[in-house]
């Protein structure tokens, strides 16, 4: 049979080999090139080794074989942890115990005494171990002779007999698989008593190699009962299981089902065989069952067979037994028509009391559950040192001091002190019940509030809807108090309803000017202010990006200007920030004459009830405003607008305003320029063609920059000549040539790295002594 532990050999070959060969002949020839090739560095790699580890033998094999299997370096836990790998009667290490295996190997062939008087016992180790798919004799044997060169000893492996050397490696195997040998010659210096204090004196034992093996682990380990006896230099264990081996501290204590050694364990292991045969004897008589049901068919067969009947009999008796068959199917059919007194609906009754009780058990087993696990839980902090309060080690020591300290006192003096301290105490928890009382009720006034105003922006959205189908009223607002005057306003309302619905028609000429009036201070101030705000923020971001990109050493910036017309629109605004009252005069018709903001109510008033005047305006906030972009000479300070500048610049001049607005006009679109850091940015594309064509280099970078920090994402094209001066922005690059009436289009890709490069080489971005030291160098 294949070895196939993947499978696929079917598809993929033996063992996934990179040629699929399925021919065990080409599979043995390509093992033995890739072993040739990779010999030498294999070796070479295990000389240059310190100490050698089991990564190294992994690495040994991954070197030698890595052209023929993609899986070479990785071991059989790895890559085929289910499969126990035998050869004829012989079982290999478990995928669990190989690196144990390999470890051990590994450690007695770098002891040089052991290795040059056991070689053949390290070889055994090592074959056992058996740590891969294939492959194993040759890294193994890479591995020894290793070993044996440091050892100080050669192996003639040519004079070697196949035969009696495998029989050696597997003599004794396999009695003791999953077993460890200890070398009791070198527990002789180990065999003295142990010392007061230590780990091993609390171990009792007849077998004095066990205590010897003990005290070669562990003697030089203390028994710690305090953290400052624990933090001594050497190693150190405490009762609750916190283990130091002098340089890494964990904590050994484990669940008494896991212990392997004690009457304890042996009771468990007991316990365990126990179920195991139960199971055993369990799968015996369900296979028997089985047997019995072949042996029995077997025989019916064997009556068949040797029986005289021909075959006309038995499909008689065929047919007559069908015949039979379809006559209790009748049957049943009829006892199931005529119905069955109710056990069916008994039946699903039960069924359904039965889920009932799992689920119900399903509940008390999760409690019992989490009540045993805080059980266990309590049952180690018990357990613990003397530090952990509650602990019994802590309540001894807290009795030891106790009773030495209890004779030092007059218990009779003392107790007129304790019983008045414990008078006070007594008083002083009622007051620390009525602060629980009075925090409690601060709490659930929190909780009301934060309802009440949950339910009062519930009443305002229903307000505005009332207000979007009926009309606005001149009694509330959206913005009334809701007990107070909305719920009077809502009795009333619902009486004049039911007593005539006709007065609703009688009060909408004395609401339209209390209409007007809320709606131009809820909606149409509030929302031009937000709006403006926004312009405002706007316009800061752009100039603040703005003011780190000079063009042609210049700074550029937009500023705004109101229009005359508009003004007492802008005035009422600012007046609304400050004094939201005075918007209550609004279409009153008495406005008092020392009222403040009279003029500013009267013009605005006009302005809205001009009949000529096209309200289109009102809708876009921008209308009252003239936008300007200023520029300001960085050495000198001058400023000057566009409008002085256009059509008297040079070219650059006249290219460098037009691209900064349309980068501004396609942030303020995109609303790109408010993006914040974490927040997701969406999409805003710009596209040039013959982009910052009457630009020099310099301002190119500048604008590229400009437009990146607005978060447009460009794309632009120009002659290929233009794109030294904008690589460092861009991410691709493609350049299209056009050969007579074909073309062809090469396409980069420019990266982080390089974009860096780039800016690095730049002139413009260095300052004038590195300038100076990189023309110096060249």
């Amino acid at each position: 049979m294949t070895f196939d532990p993947f499978g696929d050999f079917a598809t993929r070959g033996y063992l996934r080999n990179v040629a699929k060969a399925k021919d065990p002949e080409i599979v043995r020839r390509l093992l033995h090139n890739s072993f040739l090739t990779g010999i030498d560095a294999a070796l070479d790699y295990l000389k240059a080794r310190p100490s050698l580890s089991y990564d190294d033998v992994l690495k040994t094999h991954r070197t030698l074989f890595e052209a023929v299997f993609p899986w070479a370096g990785e071991d059989r836990h790895t890559n085929a942890s289910h499969i126990h790998v035998k050869k004829g009667a012989i079982f290999f290490a478990h995928p669990n115990d190989i690196r144990k295996a390999i470890d051990y190997a590994l450690e007695k062939g770098q002891d040089k005494a052991f290795m040059a008087e056991k070689p053949g016992e390290v070889m055994g180790y090592l074959a056992y171990g058996h740590p891969f798919l294939d492959g194993n004799g040759r890294s193994i044997m890479l591995i020894h002779a290793e070993l044996a060169s440091r050892a100080g000893i050669g192996i003639d492996w040519a004079a070697t007999d196949k035969d009696k050397y495998l029989a050696a490696l597997t003599e004794g195997r396999r009695e003791f698989r999953h077993a460890s040998l200890v070398s009791l010659n070198k527990l002789e210096q180990f065999r003295a008593k142990p010392e007061r204090g230590s780990f091993p004196s609390i171990f009792r034992s007849q077998d004095p190699d066990a205590m010897a093996f003990i005290m070669r682990r562990y003697g030089t380990v203390r028994l710690a009962d305090t953290l400052d006896q624990f933090n001594k230099p050497g190693r150190a264990i405490m009762k609750d299981g916190l283990y130091d081996d002098g340089l890494v501290r964990t904590h050994r204590w484990i669940e008494a089902s896991q212990h392997k050694i004690g009457k304890a364990a042996q009771a468990n292991a007991l316990r365990s065989l126990q179920d195991q045969a139960e199971e055993l004897d369990r799968l015996l008589a369900d296979k028997s069952k089985e047997a019995q049901a072949a042996e029995q068919a077997f025989a019916a067969l064997k009556n068949i067979c040797e029986g005289r009947d021909d075959l006309k009999t038995f499909a008689a008796a065929f047919a007559a037994a069908q015949t039979e068959i379809g006559e209790a199917h009748s049957r049943l059919d009829a006892l199931d028509g005529a119905g069955d007194g109710g056990l069916r609906d008994k039946k699903r009754a039960q069924q359904k009391l039965k889920d009932k009780r799992l689920d119900e058990r399903k509940t008390q087993q999760k409690a019992f559950g989490e009540h045993d696990g805080e059980l266990r839980s309590a049952e180690r902090r018990l357990g613990d040192g003397e530090n952990v309060p509650g602990s019994e080690l802590n309540l001894r020591v807290a009795r030891s001091i106790y009773r030495k300290t209890f004779p030092l006192y007059s218990a009779a003096k003392g107790r007129l002190v304790y019983r008045e301290r414990l008078d006070a105490a007594a008083k002083g928890g009622f007051v620390e019940k009525h602060r629980a009382i009075a925090d409690k009720a601060v709490k659930d006034a929190d909780a009301s509030d934060v309802e009440r105003v949950r339910i009062e922006r519930r009443v305002r959205e229903l307000l505005y809807d009332y207000f979007d189908q009926f009309g606005m009223s001149s009694q509330v607002g959206a913005e009334s108090e809701p007990l107070r005057e909305v719920k009077p306003w809502m009795e009333q309302l619902i009486s004049d309803i039911e007593s005539n619905e006709l007065r609703q028609y009688e009060r909408q000429a004395r609401e339209a000017a209390e209409k007007a009036s809320t709606l131009l201070r809820g909606e149409f101030i509030n929302a031009l202010t937000a709006r403006i705000g926004k312009m405002e923020r706007e316009l800061q971001s752009l100039n603040r990006s703005l003011y780190a990109h000079p063009f042609h050493n210049e700074r550029y910036s937009f500023h705004r200007t109101q229009v005359v017309e508009f003004q007492p629109i802008l005035k009422i605004i600012e007046i609304a920030k400050t004094s939201p009252e005075a918007l209550d005069m609004l279409f009153r018709g008495d406005v008092p004459d020392d009222f403040p903001h009279k003029d500013t109510i009267l013009a605005l008033e006009a302005l809205l009830e001009d009949p000529d005047k096209d309200f289109t305006q009102f809708e876009d906030y921008r209308n009252f405003y003239t936008f300007e972009i200023h520029m300001e000479d960085v050495a000198t300070g001058r400023s000057t607008r566009w409008e002085q500048r256009r059509g008297t610049g040079s070219g650059a001049e006249q290219q460098v305003p037009i691209y900064v607005a349309i980068g501004a006009s396609l942030a303020g679109v995109y609303g790109s320029a408010e993006r914040r850091t974490g927040k997701p940015a969406g999409f805003a594309l710009a596209m040039f063609d013959e982009a910052f064509s009457k630009m020099d280099g310099k301002n190119q970078r500048q604008m590229m920059s400009f437009y990146k920090n607005l978060g447009l994402q460009f794309v632009i094209a120009a002659p290929f000549e233009k794109r030294v001066a904008v690589l460092e922005h861009m991410d691709t690059i493609v350049e299209v040539d056009r050969i007579g009436e074909q073309s062809r289009a090469t396409v980069v890709q420019l990266k982080e790295k390089a974009k860096r490069e780039l800016m690095a080489i730049d002139p413009d971005l260095m300052s004038e002594d590195e300038l100076a030291s990189r023309l110096a160098a060249e």
